[in-house]
């Protein structure tokens, strides 16, 4: 809990510093896959999901882009095998981003393609159900975590459309393809 509390308050005053010298540039809404790696691809199938992006932009630093994240994805059902067989029971994940984080754009703010680097850092709730084919545990949630997140991601905006890969560094680690558009709401 008191890592939790931490993490909370680093992503909380991260977000106000940012908007308290900077203004909303864009805000945009998408959807991506997620295919789980390591320990966490044993338990989970492929996830799918969306989220909201904003945007922050400071005053003369054109190729600087603060941004905050939330968003939810579920992860497929996967069944647990024990010594080779299978035990009937199945897993069925979801997550709540919520981070805050940056990109650095190679290139003019006005090229056609713009190609960029960043990450975000912030929290990852998680929730487990179990599913059982016996009806013994039927479907409920059996536990949920909240981990600290990573997130480095490269990718390019082509006009409004906003195309990325990243990779989440956390205790449930996956690779994300995701896509989005973009909405302007302040000024450029």
């Amino acid at each position: 809990m008191k890592r939790f509390t931490l993490v909370a308050c680093a992503v909380l005053a991260l977000g106000f510093s940012s908007t308290a010298f900077s203004q909303l540039q864009a805000i945009s809404v998408g959807g991506g896959i997620a295919k789980p790696s390591g320990s966490f691809n044993d338990f989970a199938g492929t996830g799918f999901g969306g989220g909201v992006r904003g945007y922050y932009n400071y005053e003369g630093l054109e190729n600087i882009v603060l941004t905050g994240t939330v968003g939810y994805y579920r992860f497929g059902e996967k069944e647990y095998s024990a010594l080779g067989f299978n035990t009937g029971i199945g897993y069925k994940w979801s997550l709540i981003p919520i981070m805050s984080g940056g990109r650095y754009y190679l290139g003019a703010p006005d090229a056609g393609a713009r190609f960029f680097v960043g990450g975000e850092l912030g929290i990852h709730i998680y929730s487990v159900s179990v599913v059982g084919d016996n009806n013994v545990f039927g479907s409920s949630t059996l536990a949920g975590s909240t981990d600290f997140a990573l997130i480095p991601m490269v990718g390019a905006e082509l006009g409004p459309l906003d195309i990325h890969a990243e990779y989440s560094i956390s205790d449930l680690k996956y690779l994300g393809i995701k896509g989005a558009f973009k909405f302007p709401v302040g000024k450029k």
